[in-house]
């Protein structure tokens, strides 16, 4: 198994349905999957801090969690 995960991205839109519980989810989800790398925490806060340095380069959305 690669080690070496450098990029997961997953895809979702809320225009037409409420989806805010199962990104929160997804994400409480994610987080367990890489505990043995952080605690789950910290890895939510890296998602948030990364989408909060996006945000006024993609909006909201899925392009905000990408780091370049």
């Amino acid at each position: 198994m690669n080690n070496k995960i450098t990029t997961i991205a997953f895809d979702a839109d809320d225009t037409l349905w409420v989806n805010e519980p199962y990104f929160q989810e997804a994400e409480k989800q994610f987080c367990a999957l890489l505990e043995n790398y952080h605690p789950q925490h910290t890895i939510s806060q890296e998602l948030f801090k990364t989408e909060m340095k996006n945000l006024h380069l993609y909006g909201y959305g899925i392009k905000g969690f990408c780091c370049v």
